[in-house]
C-alpha cells in the first residue's frame, strides 16, 4: 500500500513539474516572440528611413535636407523605442531560457539579447547624430552628421536582423519533442 502511496505522489509531482516547466517554456515563448516581432519593426523602421536619410545626406537644397531630417528623426525615435523594449524583453527571455533546459535555446536568447543589444546601441546613436544635423546651422555639418547617422542606421538594421533571426531560432528550438530534438543530432 505505501509503495502505491508513493508512486502515486511521484507521478503527481511529475505532472505538476512537467506543467510548470510547460508554462514557463509559454511565457519563454511569448517573450522571445516579442523580441522578434520588436526588431522587425526595427528592421522595417530602419529600412523606411533609409531614402529619407539618403536625401538628407547628399541634396544640395538645405530646406529640402532639413526636411528629410526630420522624417529621419522621427522614424529614428521610433526605432530607438523599438530597439529598447526589445532589450528589456530579450533579458527577460534570455533569463526564462534557463527554464527550457535546452542548451540551444539559452545560446540562441544569448545571441538575441546580444544582437538587441548592438542595434539599440547603434540606434541611440545614429539618433544622436540625426538631432546634431537637425540643429547644424549649415548645410556642411547637417550632412556630416546625418552621413555617419546613415552608416549606424544601416548597423542597427543588420543587428536587427540577426535579433530577429536567432529569436526565431530560440522560438524554434524551445521544443521538448522528442522527434524535434532527435532531428537536431
Amino acid at each position: 500500500m505505501n509503495k502505491i502511496k508513493t508512486c502515486l505522489k511521484i507521478g503527481v509531482l511529475l505532472f505538476f513539474t512537467s506543467t510548470y516547466l510547460q508554462a514557463q517554456c509559454e511565457v519563454f515563448k511569448s517573450e522571445i516572440s516579442d523580441v522578434q516581432s520588436y526588431m522587425q519593426q526595427v528592421s522595417q523602421l530602419s529600412d523606411s528611413l533609409s531614402t529619407s536619410a539618403e536625401i538628407a545626406s547628399f541634396d544640395a537644397s538645405i530646406t529640402k535636407a532639413r526636411k528629410n531630417t526630420k522624417t529621419v528623426m522621427l522614424l529614428m525615435g521610433q526605432a530607438v523605442n523599438a530597439a529598447d523594449e526589445a532589450v528589456i524583453l530579450a533579458s527577460e527571455a534570455q533569463y526564462d531560457s534557463e527554464s527550457c533546459g535546452l542548451a540551444e535555446v539559452m545560446s540562441y536568447t544569448i545571441d538575441a539579447e546580444r544582437h538587441a543589444i548592438d542595434s539599440r546601441d547603434f540606434s541611440t546613436e545614429a539618433f544622436e547624430n540625426v538631432k546634431n544635423a537637425a540643429k547644424a546651422n549649415n548645410l556642411g555639418n547637417l550632412q556630416y552628421h546625418m552621413r555617419i547617422a546613415q552608416r549606424l542606421i544601416q548597423d542597427a538594421q543588420e543587428s536587427a536582423d540577426a535579433s530577429v533571426y536567432a529569436a526565431d531560432n530560440a522560438h524554434y528550438s524551445c521544443s521538448h519533442d522528442v522527434a524535434h530534438v532527435s532531428n537536431e543530432n
